[in-house]
């Protein structure tokens, strides 16, 4: 009896039935990451929407550290509206948005009160409040502010809420488009304090 191993036999070629299974395993594995590549490249850019929501909540910042009024004390304090108690012994609320005299779009360090922000747009090269730049070709802002009374119970950009006379309560949207058309908006309210 001979002791080794069993003899098998070896021809070191591949059968065509090999090549076949191999040849369709690449063709499913090379479908699949052409997909996933092409998914890839429709889709908006992670960092340019990151770049977009920062540029909005950095206005939106910059917006409600404002004084709600032109006539708001420093440091906070009430004004008289057309909405609520009608003998109000205190300052009257401005009844218009927007530009104070003395106030420049372009210069924001004289911009004092939420408002003034009002129609403000910028467009592929956009300023932050020290007077930094950033640019995203392709991308614009748009700044809207406007009453709304307060007693409102859905507050969205959509929404047909705004007031023509002074309430104790302003909504603000800062809207941010993307160079795809991809669009994002934030809203928040302030009131009169």
């Amino acid at each position: 009896m001979s002791r080794g191993s069993p003899s098998w036999p070896s021809n070191g070629g591949v059968t065509l039935l090999e090549l076949v299974v191999t040849i369709v395993v690449i063709t499913l594995g090379a479908g699949v990451l052409y997909s996933y590549i092409a998914s890839v490249n429709r889709s908006p850019e992670p960092v340019l929407r990151q770049r977009l929501v920062a540029l909005a909540e950095g206005m939106m910042e910059e917006i409600v550290a404002k004084r709600w009024d032109e006539r708001t004390k420093i440091g906070g304090g009430a004004l008289c509206t057309t909405e609520g108690n009608p003998v109000c012994p205190g300052p009257m609320a401005s009844t218009t948005l927007g530009l104070d005299p003395g106030e420049n779009i372009s210069n924001r360090a004289t911009l004092d009160d939420l408002d003034d922000y009002d129609g403000l747009t910028e467009s592929n090269t956009f300023v932050d409040q020290e007077g930094r730049t950033t640019t995203i070709q392709g991308a614009s802002l748009q700044v809207s502010v406007c009453y709304i009374p307060s007693s409102a119970t859905a507050i969205s950009s959509t929404s047909p809420l705004c007031s023509t006379s002074s309430t104790n309560t302003k909504r603000i949207v800062v809207s941010v488009s993307g160079p795809g058309g991809e669009k994002m908006e934030l809203v928040t309210v302030r009131c009169n304090y």
